[in-house]
């Protein structure tokens, strides 16, 4: 039997409601509705109940996106995800209908009584009320395509979202917890330091300290869904522009080791290390180092579980330093 399609807009000052019939797969009402994401929400906008948690161990202070390497893994703009109980979508209605007056307030109750009477807002099934929801800018994520989803509300049986909706899933959360991670910008410590660099001898680099891995939750757990996806961030390599070809070699990549629970990097006995062959000339050069960082993801809470989904890897740069290169002159008598 043909199911009813409800489509409402609600705003702070005024509320446009229209009413169109369709044929839906059974058990299946779409409803579009502006009320807020509680059991018994005030009139506002949906809300996502997705919370991202990122552990950073301090180094992500300050922190910015990763540049992702070899693919796009880019959060969805909107998706459906779950926002009722049946007995809170009865509640949420009801609120509603508090609210609206004359022929609005009627039709909206035409359609209260119409979904009650059509399985009690199918109270006693196992399955919750799905809303269509858009990524908070509280996240501060990258820019992501423009939301295609219809807006609205679906009965969804558990464990059963219809094909057709962009239901979240653990995969799903992934791309929201990548597009959250923020990773250190690298800054080295030079040896010799950078004011005082002196042609043909090798430049050493290191961190103050280790680099910490990023790890970025992303999970729901809400009206009996509870899921989640999580990201772990490994810095495994860094590589060192001199930032002039009056260098030799004018660029080296240095792999990190593990330094307790962090990652570090000492180029004292590597065999490429950065020598400038030419004086700055009262100027500087400036050199830049770029760590390239392995990501992975897991379904669940704990970054750390198995299986690691690769994920593209992601790259940070830090500002440039200016390194100002002297010439020692020497003068030899016999």
């Amino acid at each position: 039997m043909p199911e009813r399609k409800l489509s409402m807009v609600v705003g702070v000052a005024a509320v446009a409601f229209a009413v169109a019939a369709t044929a839906v797969p059974s058990a299946r009402a779409d409803i579009g509705i502006g009320w807020g994401g509680g059991s018994t929400p005030p009139i506002g906008s949906i809300e996502s109940h997705v919370q991202i948690t990122v552990n950073d161990s301090g180094s992500g202070a300050g922190g910015k996106h990763l540049t992702s390497l070899g693919g796009s893994w880019d959060p969805p703009a909107c998706w459906y995800e779950p926002q009722y109980t049946p007995e809170g979508f009865d509640d949420a209605f009801k609120l509603l209908l508090t609210g609206l007056s004359g022929a609005m307030g009627a039709e909206a109750q035409k359609q209260y009584d119409a979904l009650k009477a059509d399985q009690d807002f199918h109270r006693g099934q196992s399955g919750q009320w799905w809303g269509m929801v858009k990524t908070k800018k509280s996240w501060d994520l990258p820019a992501t395509a423009p939301c295609t989803q219809q807006p609205g509300i679906v009965w969804v049986p558990a464990g059963n979202p219809p094909p057709a909706l962009l239901a979240v899933t653990p995969l799903m959360l992934s791309k929201l917890a990548y597009g959250a991670t923020k990773l250190p910008p690298p800054t080295v410590q030079l040896s010799p330091a950078p004011d005082k660099q002196t042609v043909n001898l090798p430049t050493f680099v290191s961190f103050a300290q280790p680099i910490q891995p990023v790890t970025v939750t992303a999970s729901l757990n809400y009206v009996g869904v509870n899921i989640a996806a999580s990201t772990l961030a490994v810095p495994v390599s860094l590589r060192i522009d001199a930032g002039t070809s009056d260098a030799s070699p004018a660029m080296c990549t240095y792999p990190f080791t593990q330094a307790g629970s962090g990652y570090q990097v000492d180029s004292s006995n590597a065999a490429c290390n950065i020598t400038y062959r030419r004086s700055s000339r009262g100027g500087s050069y400036p050199l830049t180092a770029q760590v390239t960082w392995k990501v992975t993801w897991t379904p669940s809470s704990d970054p750390h579980a198995q299986p690691a989904n690769r994920l593209p890897d992601g790259v940070t740069g830090g500002a440039p330093q200016d390194v100002v290169v002297r010439e020692i002159q020497t003068i030899v008598t016999q």
